[in-house]
């Protein structure tokens, strides 16, 4: 039985998983945090994010067609990801966000990860959505990026490197 359990726990993983994120994003762990701020405990606060950086980046990005993948993380915890990459840890800026996407540099395949008001990664290896119904245009950052917005409430930026379109994915959508 116990034999059992582990294996059915080995082969459901991915379901396991998304289940666990399902209960992440629910109105009882709204509760449970506001419990336990009532109890004394807080949480780290957040910085802001400069958007201005990230949408002078991306605009200037989208015109020389240089491709991108940003995310920008929300409540879910995406430390599995940020692992797959390159640890930065750097204040956001317009010039260092379109170095790392430079062409032929180390860290420029892959998404870029900006968490609590700071680039944390870059270079990190993002899910690709299963989904059968995408169009052919979609290309492997596309898909990447709705990958992960299945799958979390992080909000990912894509900018195509063939046509130099802004998109935007969050919760199984993909916005142009």
């Amino acid at each position: 039985v116990n034999v059992g359990f582990i294996a059915l726990i080995i082969i459901f993983q991915p379901e396991v998983r998304r289940f666990l994120l399902g209960i992440g994003n629910t109105k009882i762990s709204l509760a449970f945090k506001s419990l336990i701020a009532n109890l004394g405990f807080r949480y780290k606060e957040e910085k802001s994010v400069d958007l201005d950086a990230i949408c002078e980046a991306c605009a200037s990005m989208s015109q020389d067609k240089v491709g991108a993948l940003i995310l920008l993380t929300q409540e879910n915890n995406l430390n599995e990801i940020i692992e797959t990459g390159v640890t930065i840890n750097a204040v956001i800026s317009k010039p260092l966000i379109e170095n790392i996407f430079f062409k032929n540099t180390p860290l420029h395949d892959g998404a870029l990860i900006i968490n609590n008001g700071r680039i944390t990664a870059a270079a990190c290896i993002l899910p690709v959505s299963k989904r059968t119904d995408l169009p052919q245009s979609y290309g492997l950052r596309h898909r990447a990026a709705l990958g992960l917005a299945e799958k979390s409430d992080a909000l990912i930026i894509v900018i195509s490197e063939e046509t130099g379109k802004i998109s935007i994915a969050k919760s199984d959508n993909i916005k142009h």
